[in-house]
């Protein structure tokens, strides 16, 4: 289903380079222990699956039940172009990116038939962080308009541990992640660590995140994850549990195949 492939991208696509209920192990070389399959399930009793082809270690495609295609493009290491096809057979988008000297640049995101697009641009800041600025693009005349405010990472050993950006209506949010000392999923996935802010060499195990209004006020909303690892310190399940001061505890949960 198209909801799991826009989490999963959410997962897979920063900017750095690249409890024991085992019942997934695996024998095979680090290089090579590669996610084949995602469930994902909602409190609700909702579940979902993509399934994930590979050359190599290139993530290829990932199709989900209902025919939901994302289809990678690489130069060389790097991951150049992602298509995203509709169950129909139609192209939905297609996000390129362009890097120098092996870090992202930019990226640009087109929906198919429509008029604009958008602009992602990266600094390398000399302090470490990465900032980034987004942009709406006239497809004709490639007038770009400021899309939002200025968005700042920082990364430690290959993780990001604080996200900060300012919205245009004075408020901001910070976010703060916090993690194990195990293997992503997603760790020997060739090229995806250079295109998601939250791609990471280790699990995240709890996110704050903090929004502060235009008034000064501070509502908190935690994000934590329970995982479950295999016999090499992959993650084979991880609970997810959202905590927002308005609304419920929910709940999901992501079964991962090697």
């Amino acid at each position: 289903m198209k909801k799991l492939l826009c989490l999963v991208s959410a997962v897979l696509l920063g900017f750095t380079s690249c409890s024991k209920d085992d019942n997934n192990d695996s024998s095979e070389p680090a290089s090579l222990i590669l996610v084949k399959k995602i469930i994902y399930g909602e409190s609700e009793g909702i579940s979902y699956f993509s399934n994930y082809v590979y050359d190599g270690n290139k993530i290829i495609s990932i199709t989900d039940e209902d025919g939901f295609v994302m289809k990678n493009t690489y130069t060389g290491d790097f991951v150049t172009k992602i298509e995203s096809i509709t169950e129909s057979g139609n192209l939905d988008t297609t996000t390129e990116y362009s890097y120098v000297n092996g870090k992202l640049s930019f990226s640009d995101r087109k929906i198919t038939n429509q008029d604009k697009y958008n602009r992602t641009k990266f600094v390398y800041n000399t302090d470490g962080t990465v900032s980034y600025q987004e942009y709406t693009i006239d497809s004709k005349t490639e007038i770009e308009t400021i899309k939002g405010k200025v968005v700042k990472l920082t990364f430690k050993d290959g993780n990001l541990v604080k996200r900060e950006r300012s919205n245009n209506d004075g408020s901001q949010t910070v976010d703060v992640y916090e993690y194990d000392t195990k293997n992503s999923p997603f760790k020997n996935a060739l090229g995806f660590t250079l295109l998601d802010e939250e791609a990471s060499v280790n699990n995240l195990v709890k996110k704050t995140q903090t929004f502060t209004s235009e008034d000064g006020i501070n509502t908190i909303y935690i994000t934590t994850y329970d995982y479950k690892y295999d016999s090499n310190n992959y993650p084979t399940e991880v609970r997810i549990t959202y905590q927002n001061p308005n609304s419920p505890e929910s709940v999901e949960t992501f079964k991962y195949t090697y």
